[in-house]
């Protein structure tokens, strides 16, 4: 796929993480007419998603995805276990991962408005749209390493969790996996960035979901989530 065309199904797969009474039809309709050409392997799972039964059912999503959920749309919780107590949360691996992703997020111009965690996937998927054409903010490898480092352990566990409990969402974690394949073949042979092992992993307080441009203090371009 172009980058124009993978932007698209990353605009198109976040918004259908979405609780489905706060999706955004229109957009859905337009990038469904953008893709109307992507290779098979991505539109067929998001079409067998918008044909399944509970997609658009709020009880599924809630039962599923939210209020305790089986199958949580937040990726630190694959990779990280609940810390047990309240100073342990804030010394917790899905605390710095969270601030790892913000740090991220902020390199390229984006900010969170704090609706919705770092690691919630709606978030991490428009960002992985909006980040495709921001290559001078990426000669390092920086997005490289987002994705491969930080995002697909978590989301071959989700896409196994989605499965395990019938969800139709798996449907749509298939889309992103096609999307995620082509995005790193886009990057490959190209830089990777890697962390010092003991580099400092903190981050400035930030504050993401709708993506509207700012004319604070901030990089050229920057938007917010």
């Amino acid at each position: 796929m172009e980058k124009t065309q993978l932007a698209s199904a990353y605009r198109l797969i976040a918004e259908l993480f979405v609780y489905p009474e706060e999706r955004d039809m229109a957009l859905i309709e337009t990038e469904m007419i953008r893709l109307g050409d992507a290779p098979e392997a991505l539109r067929e799972p998001i079409q067998a998603l918008l044909d399944a039964p509970g997609s658009a059912s709020p009880e599924e999503y809630v039962a599923t995805l939210e209020l305790a959920p089986p199958v949580p749309l937040y990726l630190g919780s694959y990779l990280y276990s609940e810390p047990e107590s309240c100073r342990g949360a804030g010394m917790s691996g899905r605390n710095g991962y969270m601030l790892e992703l913000s740090n991220i997020y902020r390199h390229f111009g984006v900010e969170l408005n704090g609706a919705e965690m770092s690691d919630f996937l709606p978030v991490i998927v428009d960002f992985l749209g909006l980040s495709l054409d921001r290559s001078d903010a990426d000669q390092i490898g920086l997005r490289r390493y987002f994705v491969e480092s930080l995002l697909l352990n978590a989301i071959e566990s989700l896409f196994s969790a989605l499965r395990k409990y019938e969800s139709p969402y798996a449907h749509l974690l298939e889309a992103l996996r096609v999307a995620l394949a082509d995005d790193i073949a886009h990057m490959a042979g190209g830089p990777k960035w890697q962390p010092a092992a003991e580099a400092d992993r903190s981050s400035v307080p930030v504050n993401l979901r709708g993506l509207t441009a700012t004319n604070t203090e901030a990089p050229e371009n920057w938007v917010e989530l």
